[in-house]
């Protein structure tokens, strides 16, 4: 009605287009209704293009588009939250903006809702290496930066004897430490932070070094020293009023542990509030399986409010 009137506004005065029983009127009338509703039909078509103004068969034809259905029995808005999420899956490319978008909707929340992506999370890495001195071995700290490591030395488990100056070095970088004492059977040596312990008592000024060889991103070559007694490995033998036995080579139990920016890792922290279904986390993790990236690992934790 509101176009039909604009339209009689325009005509002079004196075609009487303010009395409804002119003609004028009357035809204006007529073909103001058909323009209004023209352009209620043209709403329509532009409604059913809409992801969020679609229905029924007009959101199915949307959906066909990325290769979905309707699953049996699934409604018009649980449909458009996983179309959306299609349509952010095809074009966000594993973004952190996209699966944070997905897993919203996925949920069912405002798009504003404060979940939080966290980019290569903390872990403790924990590695154990049963050495004698002269071996060599390679590790990395598996992490997006360098780390400085815990050292834990005991005795393996079979030996008996104690072990004197056991030295831990970097080959690739030359960095070494060196504890100045004993460790007997029984006890652990623990280097942290610049200091040793043996059972936990403090051992001053016995490193050789303020702080233990760095373990780099990359790989390195590494390696374990003591001193070896010259008794060793003396066979067929013998003197006057004296014997010669072989003395094995004492085996160590090395453990080192250290904090590691995971690689190629990201967690989603997903307030508790937010999983109002008994299904939510694991429709929160199948929406980020289906967009991240292959071969990123995804860790999907809950926090509180």
């Amino acid at each position: 009605m509101e176009r039909t009137q604009r339209i009689l506004d325009r005509f002079p005065e004196f075609y009487m287009t303010w009395d409804k029983a002119s003609i004028v009127y009357e035809l204006v009338t007529a073909l103001g209704k058909r323009i209004d509703e023209s352009e209620k039909d043209l709403d329509s078509i532009l409604e059913a293009h809409w992801v969020d103004t679609a229905a029924s068969d007009d959101l199915d034809r949307l959906t066909r588009i990325y290769n979905l259905g309707r699953s049996p029995g699934e409604s018009d808005p649980e449909l458009r939250s996983r179309l959306k999420r299609a349509i952010i899956e095809y074009k966000g490319g594993g973004t952190m903006r996209a699966i944070l978008d997905s897993v919203r909707m996925a949920l069912r929340l405002p798009l504003d809702y404060p979940i939080e992506i966290v980019e290569n999370p903390e872990a403790e890495v924990h590695r154990e290496f049963t050495v004698q001195s002269g071996d060599m071995w390679s590790f990395s700290s598996e992490s997006i930066y360098d780390a400085e490591p815990v050292i834990e030395v005991t005795l393996a488990p079979e030996e008996e004897d104690a072990i004197t100056d056991p030295t831990l070095t970097n080959l690739k970088t030359g960095e070494t430490i060196t504890f100045s004492g004993e460790v007997k059977k029984g006890q652990t040596l623990v280097i942290e932070n610049g200091k040793a312990k043996v059972n936990n008592k403090e051992v001053k000024k016995s490193l050789s070094a303020p702080k233990p060889p760095t373990i780099p991103r990359r790989m390195t070559r590494w390696s374990y020293r003591q001193p070896i007694s010259e008794e060793i490995g003396v066979f067929d033998a013998a003197v006057f009023d004296e014997s010669k036995f072989a003395v094995g080579i004492p085996k160590v139990k090395l453990a080192l542990r250290w904090m590691s920016n995971q690689l190629a890792t990201f967690e989603l922290r997903i307030p508790r509030s937010a999983l109002t279904r008994k299904n939510s986390l694991q429709m929160a993790r199948d929406a980020v399986e289906s967009i991240k990236a292959t071969g990123v690992k995804a860790i999907i934790t809950t926090v509180e409010d």
